[in-house]
């Protein structure tokens, strides 16, 4: 299967985190999730860290927004070799197939650049 990443912004996010990362590793397609904390103030990092002791951690020490935030999960992502990179707000949540619906999407129109 491809290389595929599923980045995930956090910020004081511990009512909505456990929903999104149980949707992705249940995921029918492998998924290495990367989870980007904004410098929550609370449980946010310790819930992620329960749910996925597999995830790549970032815990920064200071929010430096959504965006910024973001890049440094997708770089990290690239710098391992990523095919796929999804983007997933903590309040989000995936069903089963969605990420290898969005995987055939991709390679069945290898010209586009974001879905």
């Amino acid at each position: 299967m491809n290389n595929l990443f599923a980045v995930v912004v956090t910020w004081n996010g511990e009512d909505c985190i456990a929903k999104c990362l149980h949707s992705l590793l249940n995921s029918d397609i492998p998924i290495q999730v990367v989870v980007v904390d904004n410098a929550s103030s609370d449980q946010t990092m310790k819930i992620a860290q329960a749910i996925c002791p597999n995830a790549i951690f970032f815990q920064l020490t200071h929010n430096l927004g959504f965006g910024k935030a973001n890049n440094i999960g997708i770089k990290y992502a690239y710098d391992h070799g990523a095919e796929h990179i999804l983007l997933i707000n903590q309040d989000a949540h995936v069903d089963v197939n969605t990420v290898s619906t969005l995987v055939a999407l991709q390679q069945a129109y290898p010209k586009s650049g974001i879905l």
